[in-house]
């Protein structure tokens, strides 16, 4: 059959596209009369729908990609901060006030057992089960749990929701202290959170306080 003859059977059938609609991806006229929507309406339409669809996944990677570098400039606020700090003592304060200001944590607790730190009372802590848990933290932890030990290295009030516990490495993988942050906003720190940064602080604050130790 050739065009003009389907043309003019449509034309002598103007019903045939409506009662057929679905079979050729057309829209059925309404009963108010409106009009058919052709094919190609109908793709246009669709691709209005998903170039929609693809504004709002790029403007979330927009927003990603800002809160990003909005971590990073705090990440290089942090790593001036304790490049800059002579001795433990104030490279402890350094990081605690830092994180306070720059990541709003102002609960963080943090644990040594390096034979440095012994006369550190605040911060020196030789407990087998402390050590474990540090020696048990392959990647950083976060959620709704610590244990006894750790809990009350905090005020009891408020009351702690969530935490993140990070364990301070040496060079050859082993454990030397821990640092534990934790808020009262249970979803701060969640099970399913990246935990890529963490890390970095994590590897930022061994290397730093090693550097500290060995030549106090």
């Amino acid at each position: 059959m050739h065009s003009e003859q389907v043309l003019a059977f449509l034309d002598e059938h103007p019903d045939f596209l409506q009662q057929h609609a679905a079979r050729y991806s057309l829209q059925a006229t309404p009963q108010n009369g409106e009009r058919v929507i052709s094919f190609v309406e109908r793709q246009m339409l669709e691709l209005k729908d998903q170039n929609r669809q693809l504004e709002a996944q790029l403007q979330q990677l927009i927003e990603r990609g800002q809160d990003n570098d909005l971590l990073l400039a705090r990440l290089h606020r942090l790593t001036l901060a304790l490049l800059a700090a002579r001795g433990p003592g104030e490279l402890i304060a350094e990081l605690k006030g830092k994180l306070r200001q720059e990541f709003q944590l102002d609960r963080a607790a943090l644990k040594l057992w390096h034979p440095a730190a012994e006369k550190d009372a605040e911060h020196y802590n030789a407990r087998s089960e402390v050590q474990g848990l540090a020696r048990n933290l392959v990647a950083p932890y976060c959620g709704p749990y610590v244990n006894d030990e750790v809990l009350s290295w905090f005020s009891p009030t408020p009351v702690l929701q969530s935490f993140a516990q990070v364990a301070l490495k040496d060079a050859g993988g082993q454990p030397f202290g821990i640092l534990v942050l934790a808020s009262d906003d249970s979803q701060r720190f969640t099970f399913d959170m990246h935990t890529q940064y963490l890390a970095q602080i994590g590897e930022l604050v061994s290397a730093a306080l090693l550097s500290a130790l060995e030549a106090a």
